[in-house]
This record gives C-alpha cells, structure tokens and sequence, in this order.
C-alpha cells in the first residue's frame, strides 16, 4: 500500500516563462503540461518535490516551495569533478578495519549524514532514517548482542536440525556459507575472546540506515544513502566498514531492533562502523572486470 506524501506543488510565473518546456520534460510525475505555449500545473497531487522543474528552468520563473531553487555554482555548465577525479576517489575509499581511538566530532558526522541526505530515493520518498552511535558503552552493548545473535546462528549450523531449521528459514545456499565460513568465525571468536573488536573494530561509531519494509525501494535507498555518507567520510578523513552482520543481526533479532528504537514496520538495509584510519594504504587494488552482458 503506497503511503499519501502531503508535497506542495511547484508554481510559474508566467510573466518570467519563455515556453521553453524544460519543466514539463523533465517532470517524473505528470504534474506539468503546456497549455496556451506555457506550462500549467494541472496535476499538484502527483507532485513528488524532487523539484527538477526548478533546477531545469533557465528564467527563474518556477517557484518550488515557494523560493526559487538553489543556483548551481558551476553554474549548470561544468560538471562538480572531473571522471579522473571521481574515479580516484571511488578506488581510494577502503573498507578501513583499523582505526584510532579519537572520537568523530557530531559537526563532522552531520556532515556525513548530510551526503546521504542528497542520495537518489524512489518517488523521492526521502525515507531513509539513521540511527547514530558514538557513546562506547552503547556500542559495546550493541557489540555484544550482535555476537550473541551470531553464536546462536553458528551453533545451529553446527546440528543436523539447527541446519534444517536454519535452510527453511534463509535457504540452504545460505546454511552452506554459514557452515564454510565456521573455521574463520571460530578464529574470529578467540580474538574477540582475547579483547580484539573483530565486529567494529573498536570503531568510535557505528551508522545504521533503515527504512519502510512494504517499500521495495527501501533497500536501494538506505544503500546509497549510506554509500554517500562513506564517500564524504573518506574525503573528510574518515574510514569505513560496512556490516552486514550487524544488519542480520537487527532484522533477525527483535532485542536488538527494539534496542535501537526501529520501528516494527522497518528493516535495516545497511550498517557500518566509522572512524580514523589508523592505517594508511600505500596503492590502490584491482577487481574483477564487470559481470555485464551487452545487447
């Protein structure tokens, strides 16, 4: 069931319009239409606010929330970075699994988030939420329900019907993977066991972006959102880590959802921990050429 956005519709000025069209070409959701060799709002109950009309427009003649949309400082002619620059930095950023103790100042994960913010979401429904921590203690708490929930798993793998259990519930190639991955959970667990944080890593804090389950585009948006937030983070110094352990552990662990104050309507898409490098990587890697097949 799609929930009903309240989303003021954009205005034109008509004494500003040249009839260019623009407006109504790019238009997603059928608000704008010409009439009379000028573009008319004919349907502001469609209107999604992604306000494309606005941005396209070359004679500030369309008013989205009623103030004109924010200039380009390139001035709409130049693209914000380079593709040589872009790709460095997409190569540069690292899963980062060492970092220092120093705390993350709440200006600098603002910042962060503010990326996110301007990440692309279906309809534009914007419906990503996050949830932040920085204190150690919640973190260590989290910490520690996270690695109850995975030993509860591992030691289901372990048993002929845990494993059957385990292969209704999430399907048998994932009970497979589980049960190959035994030998590196356990020499995980003794390292946890010693004081190594092989979870966050002794990150000073830990992101999570959850959304709407009924959305399918939920799980896209919270991914993006977040993807956006480790970018900024790289450029501002920081390192990352996603973890995918730790968005399991939410969606599968009502004590830990509940903990983290997710709505029973929501799930986690994405999670990861962030923080100062404590290592600087010297080169950059390769991957493997794209899986693509042309047409």
């Amino acid at each position: 069931m799609l929930m009903k956005r309240e989303v003021n519709p954009p205005k034109v000025i008509e004494s500003l319009c040249i009839g260019c069209e623009r407006c109504v070409a790019v238009c997603p959701s059928f608000v704008l239409d010409m009439a009379d060799e000028k573009p008319k709002v004919l349907r502001g109950e469609w209107c999604i606010g992604c306000g494309h009309c606005g941005a396209v427009c070359p004679s500030e003649a369309i008013l989205y929330h009623e103030r004109l949309p924010e200039k380009n400082p390139n001035g709409g002619e130049a693209q914000a970075v380079s593709p040589e620059v872009l790709d460095l930095l997409i190569r540069e950023r690292r899963s980062v699994r060492n970092y220092t103790p120093d705390p993350v100042p709440k200006q600098i994960l603002e910042k962060i988030l503010e990326a996110g913010r301007y990440g692309p979401t279906g309809t534009n429904s914007q419906n990503v939420h996050y949830v932040v921590l920085t204190s150690p203690d919640q973190i260590e708490q989290l910490r520690e329900m996270t690695l109850r929930f995975g030993d509860q798993i591992f030691s289901r793998v372990q048993s002929w019907f845990g494993s059957f259990f385990l292969s209704l519930v999430a399907g048998e190639k994932t009970v497979e993977y589980l049960r190959d991955s035994l030998p590196k959970m356990m020499v995980a667990r003794e390292q946890i066991n010693r004081g190594k944080d092989r979870l966050f890593f002794h990150a000073p804090a830990v992101m999570i972006a959850h959304a709407e389950s009924w959305d399918s585009s939920s799980s896209f948006n919270c991914s993006v959102a977040l993807y956006n937030c480790s970018l900024m983070a790289h450029a501002l110094g920081l390192g990352c880590c996603f973890n995918g352990f730790l968005v399991n552990a939410v969606n599968h662990d009502r004590k830990i959802k509940r903990w983290l104050s997710i709505p029973a309507d929501h799930r986690c898409y994405s999670a990861m921990a962030l923080g100062y490098p404590n290592m600087k990587y010297e080169r950059l890697v390769s991957r493997h050429p794209p899986k693509v097949m042309w047409h």
